[in-house]
């Protein structure tokens, strides 16, 4: 099979790539480094060093699917809300029109806001609240439209190659990566928010399930259906580090003020014959013995 990863450096995108490649599929994809590492790739995969708004269509339409992983996240589209509507929104539809064959799309959990029920389920409806979650509706729209494609709603995910050097890095990330060296951890709020925290290899099998199997022309949900407080999770990391990082609460952050999410992971069940394999503890075991070998 012939892949094109756009985001083929970030965090998601490079172990992906990887893995397919690993597996023996033809992997190629792009990137502009604006997130990603040019480290994170393996060095036999070609690809090219530019934003997905400036590959070639004729080259596009070479390859039997293409999985759109890259955008601007969260953080950086509420600082910069015009781009974040321009790439993930205007640029990301160019990019899907010029090709004729099989997508799949990492969108995000965000899309629920405020959720009402949980697990919640993709039929939930959608809750738009800021420019990160809004902007990636729209492609999930246009896709609606378009058809022949499937679209993975991705819930807070971490794991190797999430560099906690990067301004942008997760949660999770940044917990580590100050915990590693002892520096104190900031839990915005009471610590009592939750999330539902998936292992990138989790993400990475899902994608490649959606790459594989036949597009299903929706929406599916991929998490672990397991809600996590931010206080646990601190906590967890501090105790499997022994860190001696203090963990102390400040004021609730202006982005991405959600109480609580956990995702209805039914359909992937379903559809995709999908799972997690890890649960939090593992994924974390997992993470910190690549965030040392890093280190050294």
């Amino acid at each position: 099979m012939k892949i094109f990863v756009s985001g083929i450096a970030g965090f998601i995108g490079s172990n992906f790539a990887n893995q397919m490649h690993k597996l023996g599929h033809e992997v190629s994809g792009c990137d502009n480094l604006t997130f990603g590492y040019e480290e994170n790739v393996n060095k036999e995969i070609p690809w090219e060093r530019i934003g997905f708004q400036h590959v070639d269509y004729n080259h596009l339409n070479e390859f039997d699917v293409v999985v759109h992983i890259a955008c601007v996240n969260i953080i950086y589209a509420m600082k910069y809300s015009q781009m974040a509507f321009k790439t993930n929104g205007f640029d990301s539809i160019k990019f899907i029109d010029k090709f004729k064959g099989k997508i799949v799309y990492t969108s995000t959990s965000s899309v629920y806001g405020q959720a009402e029920s949980f697990p919640t389920k993709e039929d939930s409806g959608v809750k738009l609240s800021n420019a990160y979650d809004q902007s990636k509706s729209i492609l999930e729209n246009y896709l609606i439209l378009r058809g022949n494609y499937t679209t993975l709603r991705l819930s807070n995910v971490y794991g190797t190659n999430q560099r906690p050097k990067n301004p942008y890095c997760g949660v999770v990330g940044r917990f580590l990566g100050n915990m590693i060296e002892d520096k104190p951890i900031n839990i915005n709020g009471d610590g009592s928010d939750t999330r539902d925290y998936t292992y990138i290899d989790d993400v990475v099998r899902a994608i490649r399930i959606a790459c594989t199997n036949k597009s299903y022309d929706t929406e599916i949900n991929i998490g672990t259906g397991i809600e996590t407080s931010s206080f646990k999770l601190a906590s967890l990391i501090r105790d499997i580090i022994s860190s001696k990082s203090e963990i102390n609460f400040t004021d609730k952050r202006l982005i991405d003020k959600i109480n609580r999410r956990c995702l209805d992971i039914k359909k992937a069940e379903e559809l995709l014959s999908w799972k997690p394999i890890y649960d939090l503890q593992t994924g974390i075991e997992e993470t910190i013995k690549w965030m040392m070998n890093e280190k050294k």
